[in-house]
Protein backbone atom coordinates (compact mmCIF):
# COMPACT_ATOMS: atom_id res chain seq x y z
CA UNK A 1 0.00 0.00 0.00
CA UNK A 2 1.18 3.77 -0.55
CA UNK A 3 2.17 5.54 2.41
CA UNK A 4 0.00 8.62 1.28
CA UNK A 5 -3.11 6.46 0.97
CA UNK A 6 -2.18 4.75 4.23
CA UNK A 7 -1.88 7.62 6.00
CA UNK A 8 -4.87 9.27 4.82
CA UNK A 9 -7.15 6.80 5.14
CA UNK A 10 -5.75 4.71 8.44
CA UNK A 11 -8.66 5.28 11.09
CA UNK A 12 -10.00 3.44 14.40
CA UNK A 13 -11.48 0.05 13.83
CA UNK A 14 -14.08 -1.06 16.78
CA UNK A 15 -15.53 -3.88 14.96
CA UNK A 16 -13.61 -6.52 13.67
CA UNK A 17 -14.28 -9.95 11.73
CA UNK A 18 -13.59 -13.41 13.77
CA UNK A 19 -10.93 -14.54 11.43
CA UNK A 20 -7.61 -15.00 12.93
CA UNK A 21 -4.39 -13.24 12.28
CA UNK A 22 -1.13 -15.26 12.36
CA UNK A 23 1.64 -15.02 14.50
CA UNK A 24 3.81 -14.37 11.06
CA UNK A 25 2.08 -11.48 9.86
CA UNK A 26 2.17 -10.12 13.14
CA UNK A 27 5.34 -10.23 13.50
CA UNK A 28 6.33 -9.01 10.00
CA UNK A 29 4.59 -6.06 11.66
CA UNK A 30 6.68 -5.65 13.99
CA UNK A 31 9.65 -6.01 12.72
CA UNK A 32 8.90 -3.27 9.71
CA UNK A 33 7.50 -1.06 13.22
CA UNK A 34 10.42 -1.05 15.06
CA UNK A 35 12.62 1.01 12.21
CA UNK A 36 10.33 4.05 13.63
CA UNK A 37 12.13 6.68 15.03
CA UNK A 38 14.02 6.21 18.15
CA UNK A 39 15.59 9.45 20.06
CA UNK A 40 19.09 8.19 20.51
CA UNK A 41 17.71 4.97 19.40
CA UNK A 42 17.02 3.84 22.74
CA UNK A 43 14.41 1.68 21.26
CA UNK A 44 12.18 2.20 24.83
CA UNK A 45 9.15 -0.56 23.74
CA UNK A 46 8.46 -4.19 24.45
CA UNK A 47 5.18 -5.31 22.69
CA UNK A 48 3.36 -8.52 24.13
CA UNK A 49 1.05 -10.05 21.67
CA UNK A 50 -2.31 -12.07 23.14
CA UNK A 51 -4.73 -13.80 21.38
CA UNK A 52 -7.04 -16.98 21.55
CA UNK A 53 -7.81 -18.23 25.19
CA UNK A 54 -5.41 -15.84 26.62
CA UNK A 55 -6.77 -12.66 25.04
CA UNK A 56 -10.68 -14.25 25.98
CA UNK A 57 -9.13 -14.21 29.50
CA UNK A 58 -8.20 -11.15 29.89
CA UNK A 59 -11.51 -10.11 28.52
CA UNK A 60 -13.56 -11.71 30.80
CA UNK A 61 -11.59 -10.27 33.97
CA UNK A 62 -11.13 -6.59 32.39
CA UNK A 63 -15.27 -6.65 32.20
CA UNK A 64 -15.56 -8.44 35.32
CA UNK A 65 -13.57 -5.57 37.39
CA UNK A 66 -15.29 -2.94 35.10
CA UNK A 67 -18.40 -3.76 36.34
CA UNK A 68 -17.59 -4.35 39.93
CA UNK A 69 -16.37 -0.56 40.25
CA UNK A 70 -12.77 -1.27 40.50
CA UNK A 71 -11.17 1.66 39.88
CA UNK A 72 -8.78 1.52 36.78
CA UNK A 73 -5.32 2.65 37.59
CA UNK A 74 -5.34 4.43 34.33
CA UNK A 75 -8.04 7.48 33.66
CA UNK A 76 -9.17 8.52 31.03
CA UNK A 77 -7.80 12.54 30.16
CA UNK A 78 -9.35 15.42 30.99
CA UNK A 79 -9.83 17.24 28.65
CA UNK A 80 -11.13 20.90 27.86
CA UNK A 81 -12.50 23.64 25.25
CA UNK A 82 -12.11 22.44 22.07
CA UNK A 83 -9.97 19.15 22.56
CA UNK A 84 -13.03 18.42 24.75
CA UNK A 85 -15.45 19.51 22.01
CA UNK A 86 -13.67 17.00 19.70
CA UNK A 87 -13.81 14.01 22.01
CA UNK A 88 -17.56 14.87 22.25
CA UNK A 89 -18.30 15.17 18.33
CA UNK A 90 -16.36 11.71 18.12
CA UNK A 91 -18.73 10.59 20.28
CA UNK A 92 -21.73 11.68 18.97
CA UNK A 93 -20.46 10.27 15.64
CA UNK A 94 -19.91 6.73 16.71
CA UNK A 95 -23.17 6.68 19.01
CA UNK A 96 -25.80 7.76 16.09
CA UNK A 97 -23.90 5.21 14.21
CA UNK A 98 -24.24 2.76 16.66
CA UNK A 99 -28.09 3.49 17.57
CA UNK A 100 -27.12 4.61 20.58
CA UNK A 101 -29.34 7.05 22.68
CA UNK A 102 -28.31 9.48 25.32
CA UNK A 103 -30.22 8.31 27.86
CA UNK A 104 -29.83 4.82 26.64
CA UNK A 105 -27.71 3.80 29.50
CA UNK A 106 -27.56 -0.29 28.88
CA UNK A 107 -26.57 0.35 25.88
CA UNK A 108 -23.75 3.20 26.52
CA UNK A 109 -22.29 0.54 29.49
CA UNK A 110 -22.12 -2.21 26.93
CA UNK A 111 -19.94 0.30 24.41
CA UNK A 112 -17.60 0.96 26.99
CA UNK A 113 -17.29 -2.73 27.80
CA UNK A 114 -16.37 -3.37 24.13
CA UNK A 115 -13.07 -1.27 24.72
CA UNK A 116 -12.16 -3.30 27.70
CA UNK A 117 -12.42 -6.21 25.77
CA UNK A 118 -10.37 -5.03 23.06
CA UNK A 119 -13.35 -3.99 20.59
CA UNK A 120 -13.43 -8.31 20.45
CA UNK A 121 -10.68 -7.86 17.80
CA UNK A 122 -9.02 -11.65 17.33
CA UNK A 123 -5.14 -9.87 18.72
CA UNK A 124 -3.67 -7.10 20.99
CA UNK A 125 -0.30 -5.52 20.58
CA UNK A 126 -0.09 -4.65 24.13
CA UNK A 127 3.02 -2.03 24.33
CA UNK A 128 5.26 -1.53 27.53
CA UNK A 129 8.81 0.01 28.44
CA UNK A 130 10.47 -0.42 31.45
CA UNK A 131 10.49 0.82 35.14
CA UNK A 132 13.37 2.52 34.59
CA UNK A 133 12.63 4.75 31.23
CA UNK A 134 10.66 8.41 32.22
CA UNK A 135 10.07 11.89 30.57
CA UNK A 136 8.25 12.71 27.21
CA UNK A 137 11.02 11.15 24.82
CA UNK A 138 10.52 7.67 25.62
CA UNK A 139 6.59 7.97 24.88
CA UNK A 140 7.17 9.87 22.24
CA UNK A 141 8.88 7.17 20.93
CA UNK A 142 6.17 4.76 21.78
CA UNK A 143 3.80 6.84 20.00
CA UNK A 144 5.98 6.14 16.80
CA UNK A 145 6.21 3.04 16.78
CA UNK A 146 2.20 2.54 17.50
CA UNK A 147 1.74 4.48 14.51
CA UNK A 148 3.68 2.56 12.49
CA UNK A 149 2.87 -0.65 13.17
CA UNK A 150 -1.27 0.52 12.36
CA UNK A 151 0.06 1.88 9.20
CA UNK A 152 2.17 -1.37 8.36
CA UNK A 153 -0.97 -3.31 9.04
CA UNK A 154 -2.77 -1.58 5.96
CA UNK A 155 -0.41 -3.01 4.08
CA UNK A 156 -2.03 -6.66 5.03
CA UNK A 157 -5.14 -5.91 4.67
CA UNK A 158 -5.76 -5.61 8.49
CA UNK A 159 -7.66 -2.61 10.60
CA UNK A 160 -5.77 -1.27 14.56
CA UNK A 161 -7.47 0.79 16.64
CA UNK A 162 -5.23 1.87 19.56
CA UNK A 163 -6.86 2.31 22.71
CA UNK A 164 -5.50 2.35 26.39
CA UNK A 165 -8.76 0.31 27.95
CA UNK A 166 -7.76 -2.57 27.43
CA UNK A 167 -4.35 -2.26 29.83
CA UNK A 168 -6.26 0.13 32.94
CA UNK A 169 -6.77 -3.13 34.94
CA UNK A 170 -2.29 -4.08 35.04
CA UNK A 171 -3.07 -6.34 37.32
CA UNK A 172 -5.40 -8.28 34.65
CA UNK A 173 -2.91 -8.02 31.83
CA UNK A 174 0.06 -8.88 34.26
CA UNK A 175 -2.17 -12.37 35.42
CA UNK A 176 -2.32 -13.55 31.90
CA UNK A 177 0.58 -12.31 29.83
CA UNK A 178 3.40 -12.80 32.94
CA UNK A 179 4.57 -9.04 32.36
CA UNK A 180 6.47 -8.16 35.46
CA UNK A 181 6.11 -5.39 37.49
CA UNK A 182 9.35 -4.16 36.02
CA UNK A 183 7.81 -2.95 33.13
CA UNK A 184 5.09 0.30 32.62
CA UNK A 185 1.72 -0.69 30.63
CA UNK A 186 1.73 2.29 28.15
CA UNK A 187 -0.84 1.15 25.12
CA UNK A 188 -2.73 -1.47 23.64
CA UNK A 189 -3.50 -2.13 19.93
CA UNK A 190 -6.32 -4.06 18.79
CA UNK A 191 -5.56 -5.87 15.60
CA UNK A 192 -7.41 -7.81 13.04
CA UNK A 193 -9.45 -7.96 9.88
CA UNK A 194 -12.23 -5.23 9.74
CA UNK A 195 -15.98 -5.86 9.70
CA UNK A 196 -17.39 -3.11 7.29
CA UNK A 197 -20.65 -4.20 8.15
CA UNK A 198 -19.94 -2.78 11.70
CA UNK A 199 -21.55 0.56 11.91
CA UNK A 200 -19.38 2.40 13.76
CA UNK A 201 -15.79 1.29 11.72
CA UNK A 202 -17.83 4.20 8.83
CA UNK A 203 -16.54 6.93 11.22
CA UNK A 204 -14.61 9.45 9.37
CA UNK A 205 -13.14 11.49 12.07
CA UNK A 206 -11.98 15.44 11.24
CA UNK A 207 -9.03 17.02 11.39
CA UNK A 208 -8.50 20.34 12.20
CA UNK A 209 -7.05 22.35 8.47
CA UNK A 210 -3.47 22.94 8.28
CA UNK A 211 -3.81 26.85 8.49
CA UNK A 212 -5.73 26.97 11.58
CA UNK A 213 -2.55 25.11 13.50
CA UNK A 214 0.71 26.19 11.82
CA UNK A 215 2.90 29.29 11.95
CA UNK A 216 5.36 29.89 9.50
CA UNK A 217 8.07 32.06 9.20
CA UNK A 218 10.68 33.12 6.98
CA UNK A 219 8.83 32.18 4.42
CA UNK A 220 7.94 35.05 1.18
CA UNK A 221 4.43 34.65 -0.79
CA UNK A 222 6.44 32.36 -3.61
CA UNK A 223 7.77 30.07 -1.24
Amino acid sequence: MDILEAVRTRKSIRGYKKDLVSKEVIKEILEIATRSPSALNTQPWEFTVVTGEVLDNIRKANVEALMSGKTPSMNFESYKGIYKQRQVDLAKQIFKLMGIAREDSAKRAEWMQRGFRFFDAPAAIIISMDESLEGTLALFDIGAVAQTICLVAMNYGLGTCIEGQGIMYPDVIRKFTGIPDSKKLIMGIAIGYPDWEFPANEVKSEREPVDNITTWHGFTDQS
